[in-house]
């Protein structure tokens, strides 16, 4: 199953997009009014595509950065972005859920904005599940440091739904006097323990089978309390909802089993192509999860629509369909519905349909969901040119986790493309295995794991056919140096390195970051 934590794409980029989309004209009049530096569009559109249009208004190169110096520079710009929208006459509400999945780099980015003494009208709401997190958690850590550094923190913690106020919300719901709805509310409460979702998907289940039914002769709502409790109710969220998706039809389940490889969220577009179906055929199967609420549009806006014969057909839209499970835990059981022997191959061949479907040209700007579902089958990929092909996807995702700041994520999917390759990646594939070897010591450089960093660097330099195939990781080790003031070392090492064929020349960026440059003799 695909969670956000899969997907390496730091939290600024999220909150820029819906800044972005949801009002253009408060973008442009932004940018217009407080003639933000032409630096700031450049960046934004080269890291994020979204961003094109803005090159209208300005257009200015920047420097081209990596590493540390990129997520500095990312990080400072976005403050100034978030500057253009955060004034008296419109101050902004940023909410971001499932924090405990949060990487590192958002970690820093939240305490970079929340630790702005300058930062006036943002309001910054997290959520996260405090069962999922522990005193040495990262987030946790980071809102320790947010409140040493000044900021003001509330927390408010969302506890089950006490006996009164689940009363309310059967009152509400079937419309009847408090003193009715207390024996079901009661119940409920009893075989839920006040879980918020639990409850309601129990009142739907119960209703689903005429155990809560409107009597038209009297007007109101009547259950049965003596069946009700006869009910044989797990008290397992998943389970309950495997039990609710299973009365779908065979074909609503089998794309919804679908739905939840690809993720929380997914679009027809997608989901039709893995599901080897037309875009009409896919929304078809989905209409039941729809009118159940196991799935919400994401939008106003429908591709398709009911006609007389109650057949969906096509309607010419530029908006693309997208959706969401109402809530994780239905995603979860989605993806229960597939056996646990069938999961690899489910996951694989969802990966090997959006390669062969999704053209060359958009490929890499959706690298991390092909390559997620792909990696998930890679023990049933035989064919070495099958692996090396998969290997090469590997190393474009270790790159664009590196170029986004997610250097958790880069290593991983750079010693997966070393694993695809085998133990005679180096003769046969030389390049590409010396390129993944430079990409996992720089990003444990960047990690600050100097062990890790020295081991892949000494790999390197033990197979490296070249002195000057050396001079990447020579790099790292001299960019290390540099950013722990070892001068001494890193000037002697740079000497040596110079003795190879190749110059490090050093380039300070106004204190961003140091930047070696790479001249080779031609």
């Amino acid at each position: 199953m695909t969670t956000s934590i899969d997907v390496p794409v730091i939290c600024g980029y999220k909150i820029i997009e819906q800044i972005y989309f949801g009002s253009k004209t408060l973008v442009y009049r932004a940018i217009r009014e407080k003639d933000c530096r032409p630096v700031v569009i450049k960046f934004l559109a080269s890291e994020y595509p979204s961003f094109n249009e803005l090159l209208q208004f300005r257009n200015q190169s920047s420097l081209e950065l990596s590493g540390s110096a990129a997520e500095n520079r990312f990080n400072l710009i976005f403050k100034k972005f978030i500057h253009l929208f955060t004034q008296k006459e419109h101050p902004l509400v940023i909410f971001l859920d499932d924090l405990q999945w949060a990487d590192s780099a958002s970690l820093r980015l939240i305490q970079l904005l929340m630790s702005d003494k300058n930062q006036e009208y943002l309001l910054l709401i997290g959520a996260y599940r405090d069962n999922e997190v522990y005193p040495t958690h990262p987030l946790i850590l980071t809102l320790d440091k947010i409140k040493n550094m000044g900021a003001m923190i509330n927390t408010i913690t969302l506890r089950p739904l006490s006996q009164i106020k689940l009363n309310q919300l059967v009152v509400d719901t079937l419309k009847c006097s408090e003193d009715k709805g207390f024996p079901l509310s009661q119940l409920v409460h009893r075989k839920t323990e006040g879980n918020p979702f639990f409850a309601t998907q129990f009142l739907k289940s119960l209703h689903q089978d005429k155990l809560i039914e409107f009597n038209l002769e009297e007007g109101c709502w009547q259950c049965d309390i003596s069946q009700i409790n006869q009910q044989a109710l797990t008290d397992n969220v998943v389970e309950f909802m495997i039990f609710q998706l299973r009365r779908l039809p065979n074909s609503t389940q089998d794309v919804l089993k679908l739905a939840a490889c690809i993720g929380n969220q997914f679009d027809l577009e997608t989901l039709a192509i893995v599901s080897q179906q037309s875009q009409v055929e896919t929304a078809a199967c989905l209409w039941n999860a729809l009118q159940e609420g196991f799935v919400l549009p994401q939008s106003e806006v429908y591709k398709f629509f009911v006609c007389e014969t109650n057949k969906l057909e096509n309607q010419e839209n530029s908006q693309a369909v997208t959706y969401k499970f109402l809530h994780d835990r239905i995603q979860q059981a989605a993806y229960a519905l597939i056996p646990e022997t069938q999961k690899e191959n489910v996951h694989y061949q969802i990966g090997k349909s959006l390669l062969q479907k999704v053209s060359p040209s958009v490929r890499e700007e959706r690298i991390f969901e092909l390559v997620n579902q792909l990696n998930y089958g890679i023990n049933l990929i035989v064919a070495q040119v099958e692996r090396d092909e998969l290997a090469q996807l590997n190393l474009i995702a270790s790159r664009r986790a590196r170029a986004a700041t997610a250097y958790k994520a880069g290593p991983e999917y750079a010693k997966i493309g070393l694993q695809l390759l085998g133990e005679e990646a180096w003769e046969r594939q030389y390049h590409s295995t010396l390129t993944l070897h430079e990409l996992v010591a720089e990003t444990a450089s960047l990690l600050g794991d100097f062990a890790e960093m020295s081991r892949w660097i000494d790999a390197t330099i033990a197979n490296a056919t070249t002195p000057l195939d050396c001079m990447g990781v020579y790099q790292v080790k001299i960019q290390a140096l540099n950013s722990h003031a070892q001068f001494v070392e890193a000037i002697a090492r740079q000497i040596v390195e110079e003795t190879h064929g190749g110059k490090l020349s050093c380039n300070s960026n106004l204190g961003i970051g140091t930047e070696f440059i790479l001249e080779l003799p031609l």
